[in-house]
């Protein structure tokens, strides 16, 4: 079985508060370097990135339950510092060989969070335009 390779950055976004942006790319955590830039022409927007897997943030062993509580962390975390009317877009893109390729955005506002999976809403595509709701195909093997 092959390796799952990730990468995901950001889009360039404003923020309320630097110091605090640069201590949550600090806490959070992943298979890769994490980094953080400020735009060269727009002073003010920041991206970010991880050059692999990016888990959410730091927890501590015993808030490990299994369940997602590092990226929703990492979530809350992004929201206090967004400023009305900016939006994160963190895509993520990975593959294991041909087996899976996989791309997903979630999209952080500061009162709300929604996810778009390049998969579903392609099958969800070629469903409207064969006009058949019942359209599915395997994407994965």
């Amino acid at each position: 079985m092959a390796n799952y390779e990730s990468k995901c950055r950001t889009n360039y976004f404003a923020i309320t508060d630097k110091e605090k942006f640069a201590n949550i790319i600090k806490n959070l955590s992943g298979d890769g370097e994490i980094a953080f830039y400020e735009h060269d022409t727009d002073k003010g927007k920041y991206m970010f990135y991880c050059d692999g897997v990016l888990n959410g943030y730091k927890i501590t062993p015993d808030e490990n339950d299994g369940s997602n509580k590092a990226v929703a962390k990492m979530i809350a975390e992004l929201q206090q510092i967004l400023p009305d009317g900016e939006a994160i877009i963190l895509i993520e893109s990975g593959s294991e060989k041909v087996n899976l390729i996989s791309c997903v955005a979630t999209i952080i506002t500061n009162t709300d969070v929604q996810y778009i999976n390049l998969s579903e809403a392609a099958i969800a595509k070629a469903s409207e335009m064969l006009g058949n709701p019942d359209y599915t195909t395997e994407m994965e093997y």
